[in-house]
């Protein structure tokens, strides 16, 4: 196993999110674990004495019809590499995005998954695969005059997926330089698309693409949003997808196991709307040295309280919530 620092030998079989031209908008500190049948890429995120890692993608097979466990094999010597060379305090839980089809030994490991539309078809096929009811909310807000717009004002884009977020009581938004530099270093594989009804923003949506897949990278939504509206843009991104030969749609990330009736239940059911299928897999994290990850926790607990927020890390928030669900079950 080796560490690499540029992509130019293997990258034609990097989904986009594990490119250097991604990468370098979320960190400056990146790289690629390589062997001969696998890459797995990582930032290293490093903040007044911690150093967490984040995997970027799922683990990419170099070669046909390798096994799970010959990736599980490959998993297990990354992580001991990272101990053994001291990379990192903790790895942290992946991008949303990531899914693994395994998990290694001895991490804290929780079911995750993604909800993908298959876009090669025509448009009318397309359309007829969705729900009844999402077809009804297109077409009636076509009907009302909403419209659909790829705009490159990030800044507006930047405020509304901002107020969004705040709004639902979250921090996790991106910063308006890491939107400029994605525009910069993407290119035309980077796409802001905005719904308007009567010259107001309804919704938008950050997209990046390859040429295999899109990603819906982040959203915003007005409080009140028309009809329909969110519904149309979204079927305009697929379309905007398949005119570029891109042949699926993530939403990128989802919990397995949903509460009924809560809202990520309701995002869920928006998704399936589409005629989306959920990949399933796992996310995980790993502690390397316990005493920065507990003081890492107690740190971000006390900036986030001050600023009114609270924190809990990612892994152990969707452990609490699902053990309440097994115990509501039982």
């Amino acid at each position: 196993m080796k560490i690499v620092y540029t992509d130019d030998s293997f990258k034609n079989i990097l989904p986009i999110l594990g490119r250097a031209m991604y990468m370098q908008a979320k960190n400056k500190n990146y790289a690629w674990f390589i062997t001969e049948l696998f890459v797995l890429p990582f930032i290293l995120d490093k903040r007044f004495i911690f150093t967490r890692m984040v995997f970027m993608t799922e683990v990419i097979h170099r070669k046909k019809n390798l096994s799970l466990e010959e990736e599980k094999v490959f998993f297990n010597n990354v992580i001991k590499y990272i101990r053994i060379h001291k990379m990192c305090d903790f790895i942290y839980k992946a991008q949303s995005n990531v899914i693994f089809s395994v998990c290694p030994k001895n991490v804290v490991c929780i079911p995750w998954g993604t909800h993908i539309v298959n876009i090669n078809m025509s448009d009318e096929m397309l359309m007829n695969s969705f729900k009844k009811k999402t077809r009804t909310k297109i077409r009636r807000a076509i009907k009302d005059g909403v419209t659909v717009e790829i705009t490159e004002n990030i800044e507006l884009i930047y405020n509304h997926i901002k107020e969004t977020l705040l709004r639902q009581k979250s921090i996790h938004y991106p910063s308006l330089e890491y939107l400029i530099t994605l525009h910069k270093n993407l290119g035309e594989n980077v796409n802001y698309f905005i719904a308007l009804k009567d010259g107001e923003i309804q919704g938008c949506s950050i997209i990046v693409h390859d040429n295999s897949k899109g990603y819906a990278l982040y959203a915003g939504s007005h409080p009140r949003a028309a009809y329909g509206s969110l519904n149309l843009m979204y079927y305009e991104i697929m379309r905007y997808l398949q005119n570029k030969d891109v042949k699926a749609f993530d939403f990128v990330g989802t919990r397995i196991n949903i509460p009924q009736g809560s809202k990520s239940a309701g995002i869920a059911q928006f998704k399936e709307s589409f005629n989306a299928t959920i990949h399933e897999g796992y996310a995980f994290r790993l502690t390397i040295n316990p005493i920065k990850y507990m003081l890492f926790n107690v740190m971000s607990k006390i900036y986030l309280k001050i600023k009114g927020y609270d924190y809990i890390d990612p892994i152990d928030k969707i452990i609490s919530e699902e053990k309440h669900l097994i115990r509501k079950e039982k």
